[in-house]
């Protein structure tokens, strides 16, 4: 009789932490949705005013691209994690695409500014965003993401890098290094609240 009210127990128990997570997944990706849809005007908003004046002396580049940029990137980087947190609130590829699309935004936005080193902190931000998932793969696809962001744009748009110049993948290496030390409080944070869950 015990065993049988102590398994009754640890299922409900269990049952009940599911649906707090699931619920918790889908109140964030409610939140990615607006904030995908505000960083799309701000991207505008940036190649409008920002841009012109952040890439200065570039010939090839004129603001009118980088208005473009912003709007069909920028639409496309959040209309598919948009449709997902609406058709797919708290499923697992819903968040994994969350993060996708919240660092390709952090390197739209970079980009835009032409690398100006308080867009960076969009990156920071973002991990410490993408945390309230309280699921630490999120923040290794995030990590992965804007790792490859940041060395390509050191390679075909180096004024999107901060202090251009120097070893491209050494700064690559170095920034990546930060974004480790970042995640690893975002992570142990993330483990702390499920186990007190």
């Amino acid at each position: 009789m015990i065993c049988t009210t102590n398994l009754e127990l640890a299922n409900r128990t269990a049952e009940l932490t599911r649906q707090q997570r699931r619920s918790q997944c889908q109140a964030t990706d409610s939140m990615f949705g607006l904030l995908m849809l505000f960083q799309w005007v701000a991207a505008v908003w940036a190649a409008c005013y920002v841009t012109p004046k952040a890439w200065v002396g570039e010939a090839v580049f004129l603001p009118h691209q980088h208005l473009w940029t912003a709007v069909i990137w920028g639409a496309t980087i959040s209309g598919i994690p948009l449709l997902l947190t609406i058709k797919y609130p708290g499923a697992a590829t819903t968040r994994h695409v969350v993060a996708i699309s919240q660092m390709l935004f952090s390197g739209l936005l970079i980009y835009l500014t032409g690398g100006r080193p308080e867009t960076h902190f969009h990156v920071f931000g973002s991990l410490a965003f993408l945390a309230f998932y309280r699921d630490w793969r999120v923040l290794v696809t995030a990590s992965l993401v804007i790792t490859a962001d940041h060395f390509f744009s050191g390679i075909y748009s180096t004024q999107s890098i901060l202090e251009s110049g120097g070893d491209g993948a050494f700064r690559c290496l170095e920034y990546s290094g930060w974004i480790v030390f970042e995640n690893v409080f975002l992570v142990i944070s993330c483990r702390r609240e499920i186990r007190e869950t």
